[in-house]
């Protein structure tokens, strides 16, 4: 009986360590370095890429092919490969999107703060893509304006272009922090009605970083806060 006593015990004290483990895991969960970091950055860097991806497969040696030619170009890259049409590099920002939701989909075990702090490497440094874009975009509508008459249709087309691929990788920059807001009322530490808000931001140009921002220092509040009680308890 004794022996039985002491088994017992023993399981108890190895429930009771393992129990206590996890709880310091779950308050470590979150800090440091996490592995999704790495996915976040190589999502800025494609997403930086892609674009000059486009405009090499769209050149000829010494000759920038625009318009029409460019036209010519990816007609003739097509016939010679069919897989290797330019255009085809349009589709980068949906495979990235798509990559995106089935990560964040299969990241229900990932602590909030890891998706809230990968959801703010790619918002900020995305920042500086967006310049870019709405610049180009400026540029080409001004364009509209010149004496050629095809500037009308070529300035149209790339506005659209830059727009919808640009919209797109904001979309898919924004999927972790759908998952963050959903993670965060099921926790307890967000409301559905803040949550929805936020969310609604996130598919919005310049609104999704505040709303970004806005969780980031809501987060980190909400820590100082907690540890505040434990200091006085």
């Amino acid at each position: 009986m004794n022996r039985i006593y002491r088994k017992g015990d023993a399981m108890k004290a190895v429930h009771a360590e393992g129990g206590v483990l996890m709880d310091v895991m779950r308050k470590k969960d979150g800090k440091g370095f996490h592995p999704m970091y790495i996915w976040a950055i190589v999502y800025v860097i494609l997403t930086y890429i892609y674009p000059v991806m486009i405009y090499c497969a769209m050149t000829t040696e010494g000759e920038s092919t625009t318009s029409q030619a460019a036209y010519e170009v990816a007609e003739e890259a097509n016939k010679s490969a069919p897989g290797m049409d330019p255009m085809w590099f349009c589709l980068i920002p949906v495979g990235l999107l798509l990559i995106n939701m089935i990560v964040a989909i299969c990241s229900k075990r990932v602590h909030r703060r890891v998706l809230l702090n990968s959801a703010q490497i790619m918002k900020y440094l995305l920042i500086p893509f967006y310049i870019a874009g709405g610049l180009l975009c400026v540029a080409f509508f001004l364009m509209i304006f010149s004496p050629v008459v095809i500037m009308l249709f070529v300035s149209t087309a790339l506005i659209s272009l830059f727009c919808i691929m640009g919209y797109i990788s904001l979309v898919g920059s924004s999927t972790f922090m759908i998952a963050y807001l959903s993670k965060s009322v099921k926790d307890g530490k967000n409301g559905r009605l803040f949550s929805c808000a936020v969310g609604v931001l996130q598919f919005f140009f310049v609104a999704d970083v505040i709303g970004t921002i806005v969780c980031a220092v809501k987060d980190r509040n909400d820590q100082g806060v907690i540890r505040d009680n434990e200091m006085i308890v």
